[in-house]
């Protein structure tokens, strides 16, 4: 089972380091925020599409991190 917190965009600034996930090859894009452990992030990323954005086949992960 994968672990994630989705997080608004408003709030990003609280975190480290986060994740985007953005929805390609399609008219209109969207894109969600996440934390996750690095580790396990392309399953992380099948199981945010498949529940929170059901019928996406085609997305991207960008990873953002903070500057130290």
């Amino acid at each position: 089972m994968t672990q994630y917190q989705l997080v608004e965009k408003s709030d990003i600034q609280h975190h480290n380091e986060y994740y985007e996930l953005r929805t390609t090859q399609t008219e209109d894009p969207r894109s969600l925020f996440f934390t996750t452990n690095e580790e396990n992030l392309e399953e992380v990323a099948a199981d945010i599409a498949s529940s929170e954005l059901s019928g996406v086949e085609h997305y991207t992960v960008i990873p953002h991190r903070k500057d130290s």
